[in-house]
């Protein structure tokens, strides 16, 4: 099913992972935050995910993307304040 989507390759490795989380959240946060930092914590959430002992991968990068809104949104709060 997933080759079929055209994302066979997007959850096999935690590389490949980190990759298609930092396209996403470039595309979505670009104007948000600069690049450096978007590469950071896209790596860090895939990280924290990938050291789990897990089966189902295909939700990583999902997941991963959740973090990473998270943690802008709690760098933005905290910028406020």
């Amino acid at each position: 099913m997933e080759s079929l989507l055209g994302r066979s390759d997007s959850v096999r490795t935690p590389a490949a992972m980190t990759a298609r989380v930092l396209a996403d959240a470039k595309r979505t946060f670009r104007d948000v935050t600069d690049e450096a930092f978007l590469e950071r914590i896209a790596r860090e959430a895939v990280d924290e995910l990938c050291r789990d002992s897990i089966k189902v991968t295909s939700f990583i990068p999902v997941l991963a993307m959740r973090r990473v809104r998270d943690r802008l949104a709690r760098e933005s709060a905290e910028g406020d304040a």
